[in-house]
């Protein structure tokens, strides 16, 4: 795999990779709407479809996405407005990023009652909500099992930082988008 300059520098931390993540996740959501019909539209679509656990169907309007990030102290937040068959569906995705650190202070179930909370009867339309922890560490890895335990205990699904694009090393063509490439494709931690 080809080594990204964009993700790499001389720097010895973290180099911010969860507010990387945060902001890639945040375009690829947003990309999924407002897009050109390319090949960076439809992984963004898939991306969407993924995180509200749905297949990618090109008869699928996507109406409305709005993304906040650190609303609560949660990483990511968005809310997507669907049309599906003349009927409007309402999704939230609820993303916790895990790239350094693991889980304290016990965040997955704070930030679900924080969610509940704002969620729960003060809107008129009713939210299908989907909660994730994206994380860099490999499966099958003690920090990886750490998580996928927290996850099990308050309802959450554990997704590797490539299962988000559903990348397989030699499958994923370029997109013709520098940006996106030098962040998933390549190599940076």
């Amino acid at each position: 795999m080809e080594k990204s300059l964009f993700m790499q520098d001389s720097s010895r931390s973290n180099h911010g990779y969860e507010t990387m993540l945060d902001y890639q996740i945040s375009w690829l959501l947003r990309l999924a709407k407002e897009g050109k019909n390319d090949r960076l539209h439809e992984v963004a679509r898939n991306v969407l479809f993924k995180l509200i656990g749905k297949k990618n169907d090109s008869n699928v309007i996507i109406n409305r996405v709005e993304v906040w990030k650190q609303w609560e102290s949660i990483d990511l937040t968005a809310e997507i407005e669907l049309e599906v068959n003349n009927q409007t569906e309402w999704h939230l995705v609820v993303v916790e990023d895990k790239a350094y650190t693991l889980l304290h202070d016990n965040q997955l179930a704070r930030y679900k009652d924080s969610i509940k909370d704002y969620y729960d009867g003060k809107h008129k339309q009713k939210y299908n909500i989907h909660y994730w922890v994206i994380t860099f560490y490999e499966e099958g890895s003690s920090r990886w099992d750490s998580l996928q335990k927290d996850c099990k205990k308050d309802g959450w699904e554990l997704l590797s930082f490539y299962e988000v694009i559903g990348w397989k090393e030699g499958e994923f063509p370029d997109t013709e988008s520098d940006l996106f490439n030098e962040f998933w494709l390549r190599e940076w931690y």
